[in-house]
């Protein structure tokens, strides 16, 4: 009870912080997605990866063989979103599924079940892109990464430009595509 209160206060705090910085740094996204809009129907199905940012090139190292991935979200039990990524590194095709919860006192942050992963998202807006969203992910080893994920199989390079516009903007320069070449698994 203490602990879901102190976080409470915690993202309160945090979420008055976050206005003040966007005011101060007006390239700063909007307020991550409520987990109460992130566990409507229109946030589940499939999504497309397009691309990624980070601080640190060593960041983006899990990107760099993969051709192609593609996140499934589905409602999964006691409010959690099971996520299941297929991705294509060279010729193979590899599936790994994650299950990510939050609660009231823990939002916007999605928690991976063993807390080794925190994720927030974004909608596309940011980028001039209805059909995307944004997810930032914090691993077990601190490590950063903002990704770009689509509706559709296709993106227009001008959403691509601005992601990474926006995501240098914020010091995120390393910057890595998805080439695409070998077709999705």
């Amino acid at each position: 009870m203490l602990i879901s209160t102190l976080w409470g206060v915690t993202s309160s705090v945090m979420s008055l912080f976050y206005a003040g910085m966007q005011v101060m740094v007006p390239c700063l996204p909007p307020a991550p997605l409520s987990t109460a809009v992130i566990y409507t129907d229109e946030y589940m199905g499939s999504w497309y990866f397009v691309a990624a940012a980070a601080w640190d090139e060593d960041e983006l190292k899990a990107f760099k063989n993969t051709d192609s991935s593609v996140l499934h979200i589905e409602k999964g039990a006691d409010d959690t979103l099971t996520v299941t990524e297929t991705s294509r590194v060279g010729h193979q095709c590899h599936k790994s599924t994650w299950s990510y919860f939050a609660s009231s006192a823990t939002a916007p942050f999605l928690f991976r079940s063993d807390y080794d992963t925190m994720a927030l998202i974004w909608d596309g807006k940011f980028v001039n892109c209805t059909s995307c969203i944004i997810i930032l992910l914090v691993d077990e080893n601190e490590e950063a990464s903002a990704m770009l994920f689509n509706r559709n199989e296709k993106t227009p390079d001008g959403v691509v430009q601005e992601f990474k516009s926006k995501m240098e903007c914020v010091y995120m320069e390393d910057f890595i595509k998805a080439p695409l070449k070998k077709g999705y698994c």
